[in-house]
């Protein structure tokens, strides 16, 4: 019994195993036969992106069958499109995350305040999306465009508004186009003239020199964020032509990381996050504001975080740096280069005391001793705990000790 019983266990075993072998075995087969006829084996509704749509796109495209809505998500298929037909990829080295989501372009354009007859400054055209909202609301629209690739599409998509003059498209690096915009202002001026064999950005520069701007609105690439702003703030009167009452508009419109934006926009003094841009921009605008969030989905290429459009509205330099004493005759004692140098060695070391992040080649020990007395400020003071006033009258007192010195000395 025991015998005929053990035999009939062992060839219950044998068959269970054999069929599971067969089961593994037609599974692994298959798997092998879904990748030979280009099926991944997971389904997903129309606009869900996942983690491998992009290796379906491939094989899709291979069979011929390629339709974007299927793989990515909605709002994305004419981009996407446009993209492939030029046969363009985004560079990260130029931080490219293309604005995609209609109801995303209205809503920039309806909080920009975009009308007709706006002269707009576009910083990174790219694929055009948000330009063409801007030339709907009838604005007169000035692009700066880096990539080779876009400007040259650019140009071909938008050839009868270029025509028209309603749209400029310039090919340079915006930092550098800025600059030469500035310098070739400088020599009109003086009344000198362009020498033979400039580059094309210098000779558009040279063009656009006397050009201001109602407004500028910009989808920046988030690693030139600071170095833009540096840039604009100081330079309301030179960027923007002057409303109905005298004063220059100065409003820029910013796609901004989320994070940075409320940063830039929320952080007051006192604050851990508290940096030199916080200094610079609570002196340099009389407003900012963070306008609403965008879902990263919003952009194609889908970056790791979310944006936010925030408003900055500029002041005259010369106001912005005006002494908080209201003295007259300290009106033009300090000039934006030395305000932004100053704040940021402040700031060099966020942690440490101000007194010590203020080299002795810059101002010597005494003098800021001294400076902070009568400002009536802690020696203990550290630099996320001074307000863009403090700062800004430090450095009047600081530059009225050291011409006093100079002065004694002569």
């Amino acid at each position: 019994i025991s015998s005929s019983i053990s035999s009939s266990i062992s060839s219950s075993i044998s068959s269970s195993s054999s069929s599971q072998h067969l089961f593994c075995s037609s599974l692994r087969g298959g798997r092998r036969k879904q990748r030979q006829n280009g099926f991944s084996g997971v389904v997903r509704s129309q606009g869900v992106r996942s983690s491998n749509s992009s290796s379906e796109s491939e094989l899709a495209r291979e069979r011929d069958e390629y339709f974007p809505s299927k793989v990515l998500w909605p709002g994305i298929e004419k981009t996407d499109a446009y993209l492939r037909q030029i046969d363009f990829r985004a560079k990260k080295s130029l931080g490219q995350n293309f604005m995609v989501q209609e109801k995303v372009l209205d809503k920039i354009v309806s909080y920009s305040d975009i009308k007709a007859g706006d002269r707009v400054l576009e910083i990174g055209s790219g694929t055009g999306n948000l330009t063409r909202y801007m030339l709907g609301q009838g604005a007169q629209v000035v692009c700066v465009e880096k990539d080779d690739r876009l400007f040259k599409a650019f140009c071909e998509e938008f050839q009868r508004d270029i025509q028209s003059e309603q749209l400029c498209v310039i090919h340079a690096d915006i930092l550098r186009w800025l600059l030469e915009r500035e310098r070739g202002k400088r020599t009109e001026t003086e009344g000198s003239q362009e020498g033979e064999g400039e580059s094309s950005s210098s000779s558009a520069a040279a063009k656009l020199s006397a050009m201001k701007f109602d407004k500028i609105v910009a989808n920046l690439p988030f690693n030139i964020t600071t170095d833009l702003l540096k840039f604009l703030l100081p330079r309301c009167a030179d960027l923007f032509r002057e409303a109905n009452d005298g004063v220059p508009s100065g409003d820029v419109y910013l796609l901004l990381q989320d994070e940075a934006a409320q940063r830039l926009c929320n952080c007051a003094a006192g604050d851990s996050n508290y940096r030199a841009m916080n200094v610079l921009i609570d002196c340099y605008c009389s407003d900012r504001e963070y306008l609403f969030k965008i879902d990263r989905k919003s952009f194609f290429p889908a970056p790791n975080v979310d944006g936010a459009l925030v408003h900055f509205k500029l002041l005259h330099h010369e106001q912005a740096l005006r002494s908080p004493d209201g003295r007259e005759e300290d009106r033009l004692c300090v000039t934006s280069k030395q305000f932004q140098t100053f704040v940021n060695q402040c700031f060099s070391r966020r942690r440490k005391m101000l007194k010590n992040n203020i080299p002795t080649n810059m101002y010597d020990t005494e003098s800021v001793a001294k400076a902070m007395e009568v400002m009536n400020l802690d020696a203990q003071t550290r630099p996320q705990d001074m307000s863009c006033h403090e700062y800004l009258g430090l450095l009047y007192r600081l530059q009225e000790l050291k011409a006093k010195a100079s002065s004694e000395e002569e």
